[in-house]
């Protein structure tokens, strides 16, 4: 072997070696540098969600409060309290929808493992959703009690659909991850298949790297399998008395994927070391 081609061999194993690990183990540390203010952005939206919850929590308290007291003594004071209280609590229902949709558009649009149109997608749905909330707070402060409670309705039936929702975005996010990895490791495979089929031709034993390759590849293939079935449990998910089954089930679909990939790994690193001991071993021949 010439020590040109010896040279240019051990480059690519190495190159394929940083490809390999990064598929799989992108370091939080370089994921922090490279996507911190997004990170920020996202920190800073999420804190506003959870100051908004608890103004939430303390609305609907004070809200129970004058509905029981309504029920209780029946009179007009309290029947203007209570209306006072519902609309209150349904103005913060709604702006509390409205941020945890606006910090799940920034969690999804600061996703470098969605594809562009992935991403565009999945916000514009959410943004969708955000104007119609907008537009059912519209008018609640000065709702009659019919209005109000048929807004109310309006508001449940809506939650109940964006759970589901929520629950199928997390599951694509989830999938889309694994197709960036699958989609690495496809490539690796490719560019080891050749350099072997060289080797090869140059008489080189390569009977464990193809043995070894063949059980990388199909580590991948039941990888990709794992993911193909999650993604119809995230599909299947259309009402909330299924939704949290087909999650689970879902999830550990998901899970198992990635340990295939871990796995497959492994099995990369196996045949890059047995790659380099092979071009170690090669005959030496002159550099031209």
């Amino acid at each position: 072997m010439s020590k040109k081609l010896k040279k240019f061999i051990i480059f690519f194993l190495s190159a394929v070696m940083i490809l390999g690990v990064g598929a799989v183990c992108v370091s939080a540390k370089s994921l922090r540098e490279r996507d911190e203010a997004a990170r920020a952005r996202y920190r800073a939206v999420k804190a506003q969600y959870l100051k908004e919850v608890n103004w939430w929590k303390k609305t609907r308290q004070q809200f129970l409060q004058a509905r029981a007291k309504y029920r209780k003594f029946k009179n007009a004071e309290n029947k203007a309290l209570y209306e006072e209280q519902a609309r209150a609590f349904l103005e913060k229902t709604v702006e509390v929808l409205i941020k945890k949709l606006e910090a799940l558009k920034n969690w999804v649009a600061n996703k470098p493992s969605l594809s562009e149109s992935a991403r565009s997608a999945i916000v514009a749905e959410i943004e969708e959703d955000i104007n119609w909330l907008k537009e059912k707070k519209s008018g609640i402060a000065t709702a009659s009690p019919a209005q109000i409670k048929e807004k109310a309705r309006e508001i449940r039936e809506y939650w109940r659909k964006h759970r589901i929702f929520v629950k199928k975005i997390i599951g694509e996010i989830w999938a889309y991850r694994l197709d960036w990895a699958i989609e690495k490791f496809e490539s690796v495979s490719s560019k080891i298949e050749a350099k072997i089929e060289e080797l090869k031709a140059m008489g080189v034993d390569t009977a464990n790297l193809e043995a070894w390759l063949s059980d990388f590849n199909q580590k991948i293939a039941i990888a990709k399998e794992k993911r193909d079935k999650a993604r119809e449990k995230y599909q299947a998910i259309s009402n909330l008395a299924e939704a949290d089954r087909l999650f689970r089930e879902a999830h550990q679909f998901i899970k198992e994927a990635n340990q295939y990939l871990h796995s497959a790994h492994r099995k990369l690193v196996e045949i890059i070391k047995e790659m380099k001991r092979v071009v170690a071993l090669s005959p030496k021949e002159s550099a031209e």
